[in-house]
This record gives structure tokens, C-alpha cells and sequence, in this order.
């Protein structure tokens, strides 16, 4: 008798469609979880693109922020450039007038040692009153000499002042547009002053 002849006929087959089964089931459960691998890794594939899209569009706008900035900072630098060397221009030609004033005090000063002299010099007729008169006119001569002087110094100081006060405003200015802020603190104050 054969081993097979034991069991029933029915039974083997019984076994066998239910192996069949479990190799059905089994097979299936593969390929779900193949399907689900492979889903979730076109998931993970997206969110990987989601992700780089992301960062290369933050990049992007990173980079429009960064050349704004810049271009800002240029102007900016342009800006404080010229304020700076209309205020170095406006020196030069303060300097260059003090320098003229100067020669110009000098050269009345001389003149005014020039009148005291020829007074002193027609003082021989009367000596005491001609040189009373002389020496006046060489004291008057000496402070009209200095006034002047003390005078066109003073306006010199004032104009200096002005052209920094200029300077001032333009760069508080220049640092407003910088910042986005508007020019209400300054209002119509002039940006340059006509040269003299």
C-alpha cells in the first residue's frame, strides 16, 4: 500500500487547492506590497521634487532680494559720493576765497599803513596836533583792518557750517531712500545750494 492511498483522494486535493490558495494569497500580498513600495517611493520621489522646487524658488527669491539689496546699496554709495564731494567742492571754493580775503585784508592793511605814514610825513607843519592825527588814522586804519578781516572770517565759519549742514541732510536723505523711509523730516529743504 502506497502512503498516498492513506489519505483520501479528496483530502489531497482539498491540500493541494488549499496551497494553492495560501500561494494565491501569498502572491497577491507580494505584489500589494510591491505596489505599496513602489507607491511610496514615487511618494518620497515627489516630495524629494516638492522639496527641490521649494528650495530653488527661495533661492531664486533670495537672490532678487539680494541683487535689490545691492542695487539699494549702490545708489546708496553713488548717493554719498556726490554728497560728499559737492561738500569737498564747496571747501575748495571756501578756501580759495578765505585765501583771496586774506590778501585782500592784507592789502588794505598795507594801505592803511600807507595813509597813516603820508600823514605822519605832512604832520612837519604842526607837530603835535599833525601827529595826534596820525597816529589816529594809524590806530583806525589798523582796526577798520582788522574788522573786515574778523568779518570775512566769520562768514567763511558760517558758510563752512552751511556746506556741512548740507552735507548732513544729503546723507540723512540718502540713508532715508536706503531704507525705504519717507523724506518727511526734511521736507523742501534744498539739496544744493548755488554756488557763489
Amino acid at each position: 500500500m502506497k502512503i498516498l492511498d492513506i489519505v483520501p483522494s479528496w483530502l489531497w486535493a482539498l491540500l493541494l487547492a488549499l496551497a494553492l490558495a495560501v500561494a494565491g494569497i501569498e502572491r497577491t500580498q507580494v505584489l500589494k506590497a510591491r505596489a505599496d513600495v513602489s507607491m511610496a517611493q514615487k511618494a518620497v520621489s515627489d516630495e524629494k521634487l516638492d522639496r527641490q522646487a521649494e528650495n530653488t524658488r527661495r533661492a531664486l527669491a533670495a537672490l532678487e532680494d539680494l541683487q535689490r539689496v545691492v542695487a539699494m546699496q549702490a545708489a546708496h554709495a553713488k548717493a554719498q559720493k556726490e554728497n560728499v564731494d559737492a561738500y569737498e567742492k564747496k571747501l575748495a571754493a571756501l578756501d580759495g576765497r578765505r585765501r583771496s580775503a586774506a590778501g585782500n585784508a592784507e592789502r588794505m592793511r598795507q594801505q592803511f599803513a600807507d595813509f597813516a605814514a603820508r600823514d605822519r610825513d605832512q604832520a612837519a607843519s604842526d607837530p603835535a596836533a599833525c601827529q595826534r592825527v596820525a597816529d589816529r588814522s594809524a590806530v583806525l586804519g589798523g582796526l577798520a583792518a582788522r574788522g573786515r578781516e574778523l568779518l570775512e572770517r566769520g562768514r567763511f565759519v558760517v558758510e563752512q557750517r552751511d556746506a556741512e549742514v548740507r552735507l548732513l541732510l544729503g546723507t540723512l536723505r540718502n540713508d532715508r531712500t536706503l531704507f525705504g523711509r519717507p523724506d518727511d523730516v526734511l521736507g523742501d529743504w534744498p539739496k544744493q545750494e548755488p554756488d557763489r
